[in-house]
């Protein structure tokens, strides 16, 4: 919590729900799943979607910005 002269300020962060919906609007496909993770210090969410040919893609969320980063198929 952040302390102004006014009185506390609250910061606002996606929630996975948040971010799963952001992703869904962004990519193609069914959203499968998600977690939280740290990335250099950030906290970020790695968003799984199965897309239209079958395959498994990790999108990254950035939990402060809400930005979202290009897809990575999944490794497997």
């Amino acid at each position: 919590m952040w302390w102004l002269a006014a009185g506390p300020v609250w910061a606002q962060f996606l929630n996975l729900d948040q971010a799963a919906l952001r992703v869904q609007k962004e990519v193609e496909g069914r959203v499968l799943g998600g977690r939280e993770e740290f990335e250099e210090g950030r906290p970020i969410y790695i968003i799984r979607v199965l897309t239209p040919d079958g395959r498994v893609v990790h999108v990254k969320v950035d939990r402060e910005t809400g930005q979202v980063f290009e897809p990575q198929v999944e490794k497997r």
